[in-house]
């Protein structure tokens, strides 16, 4: 495995594994059609975070302050988009291409 982590697929369905390489480039490559995809992404990477390594670990610590950051840059109210694994809904925000100078 790529960064040492042998077991995280037999905990994160690779499918849902997200990291902020795989953002990035989708960011580069203008592959969000709105900042709903863009903020799903980023939360769905926390959410593997906090599942993977606990909200104690220092990942995970970091995750939520990565959620509420990009929270706060979106100026979003809730956390998490709704999952099909029973999470939270956000309000919608607008519906445009998201172009982050990150």
């Amino acid at each position: 495995m790529l960064l040492g982590i042998p077991t995280y697929f037999d905990v994160i369905p690779r499918k849902d594994a997200r990291d902020l390489k795989t953002i990035r480039q989708k960011l580069d490559s203008d592959k969000y059609d709105s900042a709903e995809a863009f903020e799903a992404d980023i939360d769905l990477m926390t959410h593997n975070a906090l599942v993977f390594n606990g909200a104690d670990s220092e990942v995970g610590e970091i995750a939520v302050t990565v959620r509420k950051r990009v929270t706060e840059l979106l100026g979003t109210k809730s956390v998490s988009k709704k999952r099909k694994d029973g999470g939270d809904e956000t309000t919608p925000q607008q519906s445009k291409k998201l172009k982050l100078g990150v």
